[in-house]
């Protein structure tokens, strides 16, 4: 008795059916999570492929830095705090993670619509690999800046210190949820990336990098919470530059955030970006091979 081929063929799945939810985007990140290690580690090796020194530039970047600014805020343009460098660089660093991780993910997906439509794979991929691409070279560069300040500037080491990688991984969460949230909306109003661009400027002085909040007056102050950044940022400097527990406010402001992000971002992004190959729910371990081989051989996978 022979079997038609229609038989053996599994039926397929109708995802515009299925509801999305935080549960499912995060089931679909951790079923592709072989993918999202290998864009992450296909675009660190793409930023410095070529280099004589390779990584060794994310480690001589904050060095170079930490040396222009103690300069510049010491010789040329002296401040009233010795360590008014360790202060701003805390700031900085976190900033520039969180501004790099926005702008890259923001055209994520809509810059790789041909690869979408090649094979089907979580969309939020893309912007969640862009932000850790990112989270890895800020590490790089905390893992340098800190202990040279740390020692400079003769900081005595202190418990607070230890909720560093807590802030850490919720500003990560708190950035994939900006960068789903911006890439899936810039498939629809392709807009939206120029006026991220104009948004981080200004959001760059709203958020307490050089200044502290307390400076600014009262009248006003509600500027500074404009910035999803500002209660990361106060975390910073209270756990290394005031050395002090932080308090409730700056607590209950980084995992709001989160959690609000979470909740907004946890559709689907670009539902109008199809796959043009039917991908079967089973088994799913040969579609996260095929995901994974036909990213591996893309010419344009960088998101930069």
């Amino acid at each position: 008795m022979s079997v038609g081929a229609d038989s053996l063929t599994p039926p397929m799945e109708n995802r515009a059916a299925v509801a999305p939810s935080i549960r499912r985007s995060m089931h679909g990140l951790r079923n592709y999570r072989q993918l999202l290690l290998n864009l992450v580690l296909k675009d660190l090796k793409l930023k410095y492929r070529g280099s004589v020194i390779g990584f060794v530039w994310s480690l001589a970047n904050p060095l170079v830095m930490v040396g222009i600014y103690t300069f510049a805020f010491t010789k040329i343009m002296p401040v009233g705090s010795p360590q008014f460098v360790f202060y701003l660089l805390l700031g900085l660093l976190a900033w520039t993670f969180f501004a790099s991780s926005v702008a890259m993910s923001t055209s994520a997906i809509a810059d790789n619509g041909g690869l979408l439509k090649s094979v089907w794979f979580p969309r939020a991929i893309l912007p969640t690999a862009t932000v850790l691409f990112n989270l890895v070279q800020y590490i790089l560069t905390v893992l340098v800046f800190i202990p040279v300040l740390v020692v400079y500037y003769d900081v005595p080491l202190v418990a607070p210190m230890l909720l560093f990688p807590i802030f850490v991984a919720l500003q990560s969460a708190m950035t994939i949820g900006f960068g789903l949230m911006l890439a899936t909306g810039t498939t629809f109003f392709r807009d939206i990336r120029h006026l991220v661009e104009v948004a981080l400027a200004v959001l760059f002085w709203a958020t307490p990098i050089i200044y502290e909040v307390e400076r600014i007056p009262e009248g006003v102050r509600w500027v500074a919470a404009l910035s999803p950044m500002t209660p990361y940022v106060n975390a910073y400097h209270a756990v290394f530059f005031y050395r002090q527990w932080p308090d409730a406010q700056t607590w209950a402001a980084t995992i709001g955030l989160v959690a609000s992000l979470r909740v907004i971002s946890s559709f689907e992004p670009a539902p109008a970006l199809k796959a043009t190959k039917p991908i079967w729910p089973s088994p799913l371990t040969g579609v996260r091979t095929s995901a994974v081989a036909v990213i591996s051989s893309w010419p344009s996978v960088s998101m930069r």
